[in-house]
C-alpha cells in the first residue's frame, strides 16, 4: 500500500504546488519523513496523516481512507486541529508566493498573534 499512497501523495502535492520541504514545515514533520512517504519506504500512520491533512487541504478521515487505514479510524479519532481547513488554504495560497512575500506573510501572522507564545505556556514553532 505504501507505493499506492506515495503516488497519491505525490499527486496531491503536485496539484497544490507543494514541495516536500513546504509540507514538512507546514505539518511539523521532518522532511525525511515526507520524502520516505513519497518514496513508498515509510508506511503512513494516523499521527503522520493527521499532521499532513491540513497541509493537503483534506479531512484526516479522507487521508486515512486513501492510506487504507480506515478500518481502525474510530481508534484514531481525536479532536481536529482548530482551523484545519483555513490552515490548508493558507498553505495552498502561500505556495504561490515569492520567498519575500512568504516572509511578509509570516510577519503578518506573528503580528496577528499579538503576543509571545511562551506567555501562554506554548512551545513556539518555527516555519
Amino acid at each position: 500500500m505504501s507505493a499506492d499512497f506515495a503516488r497519491v501523495l505525490h499527486g496531491l502535492m503536485q496539484n497544490r504546488r507543494l514541495s516536500a520541504r513546504a509540507v514538512s514545515r507546514a505539518s511539523g514533520r521532518a522532511e525525511s519523513t515526507v520524502n520516505q512517504l513519497l518514496a513508498g519506504t515509510l508506511q503512513p500512520n494516523h499521527d503522520i496523516l493527521r499532521d499532513l491533512a491540513p497541509v493537503l487541504q483534506l479531512d484526516a478521515a479522507d487521508l486515512f481512507v486513501i492510506a487504507d487505514l480506515s478500518s481502525d479510524i474510530e481508534t484514531a479519532a481525536r479532536e481536529p486541529y482548530p482551523a484545519t481547513i483555513e490552515i490548508g488554504q493558507l498553505v495552498a495560497a502561500a505556495s504561490f508566493l515569492t520567498p519575500a512575500e512568504v516572509k511578509q506573510l509570516i510577519q503578518a501572522a506573528k503580528a496577528l498573534r499579538g503576543d509571545n507564545p511562551g506567555d501562554r505556556g506554548e512551545t513556539p514553532r518555527t516555519v
